[in-house]
């Protein structure tokens, strides 16, 4: 029985030395939101990152095995709801997008001060995760007809949304002063539109969105996120190879606009 005590806290032991690795694919998207949150709460953490290979563009040729074949099929022996994102965190393994954000909001205490914050953040991934779901069809298969439309519609009446939402809190970020889990989510979708903005030389979205614009400004200059956004992390691309926007570095990315 001693001897079994032992193994279990040598187990223990081991898994809390472990980093926290945050799996996803070789590229901005779901998993920049993941990996600014242990920038900032500057957690010893792997950023995993699963490369598809291919032409660019087009999904002729893509191949992910990388994920698929090397990487899941491990993986689903300790989840089998395994997916990218993914978070490991000693034996905790956790997938699916909002589940990992609020997860590591959480873990960080990046959920606000008080409980009843708990459910403001929650509503503001969720609404930043029905932003991203209205674009990313678009980031992958449209034009740019295509973006300047959805510039002018969805991404119009969600900035609204967030818009009306930060101006009844009164707050710099969408919950407290500082940053909670959603303001991370809604950042990376900020920062993908402007870089698409810029792309394709159309005004910014931001313009017209006083209180979002700030937000924006604000987390790009906080100091806790300036080792990411000099790092590699943040050049990665905005998508994956086979999108029609952002599947490569874009030049100046990484420059901050303010």
């Amino acid at each position: 029985d001693l001897c079994f005590l032992v193994q279990v806290q040598k187990e223990q032991s081991a898994a809390s030395i472990m980093p926290l690795v945050v799996g996803y694919w070789s590229i901005r998207g779901l998993g920049a939101p993941l990996r600014m949150m242990c920038e900032y709460a500057g957690a010893d953490y792997e950023a995993k990152k699963y490369e598809a290979k291919g032409t660019k563009r087009t999904f002729e040729g893509l191949d992910k095995s990388a994920w698929f074949v090397d990487a899941k099929p491990g993986l689903l022996k300790q989840n089998a709801l395994m997916n990218l994102p993914y978070i490991t965190d000693g034996d905790v393994v956790v997938t699916q997008t909002i589940a990992c954000m609020l997860y590591l909001g959480r873990k960080f205490k990046l959920m606000g001060a008080k409980e009843e914050d708990y459910v403001k953040v929650e509503q503001v991934v969720c609404e930043a995760q029905d932003l991203r779901n209205a674009c990313i069809k678009q980031f992958y298969m449209g034009n740019e007809e295509v973006w300047t439309k959805m510039l002018e519609n969805e991404v119009k009446t969600s900035y609204g949304k967030f818009e009306a939402w930060l101006v009844q809190r009164g707050t710099l970020y969408t919950v407290a002063a500082t940053p909670t889990a959603g303001d991370f989510h809604l950042w990376e979708m900020l920062d993908q539109l402007e870089l698409l903005s810029k792309t394709i030389k159309v005004g910014s979205p931001l313009a017209e969105f006083p209180k979002l614009t700030a937000l924006h400004k604000a987390l790009r200059q906080e100091q806790k996120l300036q080792k990411y956004f000099d790092g590699e992390l943040y050049k990665l691309p905005a998508n994956n190879i086979m999108a029609q926007f952002g599947c490569e570095y874009l030049e100046g990315q990484d420059k901050n606009p303010y």
